[in-house]
């Protein structure tokens, strides 16, 4: 009787493991997006200025089903906020990637820190084969409908190559500024007074696996810090293992809203 018992509650315990596991496999496949609205007082045009933020792609393909929701919503830029890929991950794929976020809207990318496992030159010629504006530790303009947008990027803070210092003199506090780092530890780097507008960073995977409350980073999230509007990213997809638990792949639809719209 006692092994009959021992052996009812290992198979119960494999089952339910097999299942755990299924579900974190099924999750990490998912292919959500999330809509937010920050109202810019710096913003001029009479519509929205609209963004498609992914980031932490790694090894996922961009499912088609998710580039048909977003090219539906017609975004005027897309951002990539860094792991596009890491080491190992087909060339093909990543120019796969590219191809397909182009043929919607410009793109504007930074490094994270596995784009460095990389072959840099190979990786560049990728991106740039698309007119991908790449940043490290630069500053881009975007126009949009007349308006300059500045767009600073630095490269990954976790291996020390980012340099904000390059960046900070060029924006200006009046004019509609937006940071992306993939890190989000550029918050304490920034001050008010560069007048940043909205922060866009991803890095944690929010967690990737978490038990309830508790996962090695915190989950996505937007806030305001220094006077900017933040949104750090769960990610596209995942690193070392193929499974989400309590944190789910997202990318993000960004509506900038003009004062004047409220």
């Amino acid at each position: 009787m006692k092994y009959a018992i021992g052996f009812t509650a290992a198979i119960a315990a494999v089952t339910t493991g097999v299942c755990v596991t299924a579900k974190m496999v099924k999750t990490a496949k998912q292919n959500n997006i999330k809509k937010h609205y920050f109202t810019i007082e710096a913003l001029q045009s009479d519509r929205p200025a609209v963004i498609f933020f992914i980031s932490d792609t790694h090894r996922r393909l961009i499912s088609d089903t998710l580039l048909a929701e977003v090219r539906q919503e017609k975004p005027d830029v897309i951002m990539i906020g860094g792991d596009l890929a890491e080491k190992g991950v087909p060339y093909a794929r990543i120019e796969e990637n590219v191809k397909c976020l182009s043929r919607i809207a410009p793109v504007y990318f930074v490094w994270g820190n596995n784009d460095h496992e990389l072959h840099q030159q190979k990786f560049k010629e990728v991106l740039h084969a698309y007119d991908v504006t790449t940043l490290q530790n630069e500053m881009a303009v975007w126009d949009f409908e007349g308006q300059p947008i500045k767009i600073g990027g630095i490269d990954d803070i976790r291996l020390e190559k980012a340099d904000y210092e390059a960046i900070r003199p060029e924006f200006v506090k009046d004019e509609l500024n937006i940071l992306l780092s993939h890190n989000p530890d550029v918050h304490h780097m920034m001050s008010e007074e560069e007048g940043i507008d909205l922060v866009l960073s991803g890095h944690t995977h929010g967690g990737q696996i978490r038990i309830g409350k508790f996962g090695p980073y915190e989950k996505g999230r937007t806030g305001q810090v220094k006077g900017a509007f933040f949104l750090i990213s769960n990610g596209y997809g995942t690193t070392k293992i193929p499974m989400r638990l309590g944190a789910e792949p997202e990318t993000h639809l960004i509506y900038l809203m003009p004062l004047k719209t409220r």
